[in-house]
């Protein structure tokens, strides 16, 4: 559950005039304080927000290419730390301990490899920020399924031969799709 606090107030005042020479707040400017009097002051005044600002779709971009490191305690909090590896079409961050996780095994689940450990990093950086209390908006899930796809059929167009592209873009489709579901079913958020 996620608990939104209105934002605190500081009094406008530098701290020497009198409390009597403040104007009274009105009543749609109090907020009640929900915690206990033995709380510290960062307990009443921290704000749950959902997530670092700005655009997540970049954010979950810049994190699976590399542009941008894993949070500090990453690796604490989701018991590994990832890797770099250069691709053809660029530099792309691994969860070493993913897999292309197709039911039966059923295509060419060991060729998509490389695209499915990309993937299920960013999967665990909507884990990471979910632990945190920081949920990242749907754009980041969508992100992380946008760059599945694109990393799956750029393998797919590298093939030699048609018949090969063919196949490969067939199957990248089906995975592609497969995954845009699930995320769409599951709201967009953390799986």
């Amino acid at each position: 559950m996620i608990i939104r606090n209105s934002p605190v107030r500081q009094p406008l005042t530098s701290g020497t005039e009198s409390t009597a020479a403040r104007p009274a707040p009105t009543a749609r400017n109090v907020v009640k304080d929900s915690f206990s009097s033995g709380t510290t002051a960062a307990q009443r005044t921290g704000a749950v927000t959902s997530g670092p600002p700005g655009d997540h779709g970049k954010l979950m971009s810049e994190y699976l290419t590399g542009a941008r490191p894993p949070p500090a305690d990453f690796e604490q909090v989701m018991g590994y730390k990832p890797y770099a590896i250069q691709t053809k079409h660029g530099q792309r961050m691994q969860d070493p301990f993913g897999d292309a996780s197709v039911p039966g095994k059923i295509g060419p689940d060991k060729e998509f490899d490389p695209a499915a450990k990309t993937h299920d990093y960013g999967y665990d950086l909507l884990r990471y920020y979910d632990r945190k209390g920081t949920p990242l908006k749907p754009e980041a899930r969508k992100a992380a399924d946008a760059q599945f796809r694109k990393d799956m059929f750029d393998y797919a167009n590298d093939q030699k031969g048609a018949m090969a592209k063919f196949k490969f873009r067939a199957w990248a489709q089906i995975y592609a799709t497969a995954v845009e579901l699930n995320s769409r079913v599951q709201g967009y958020g953390p799986p």
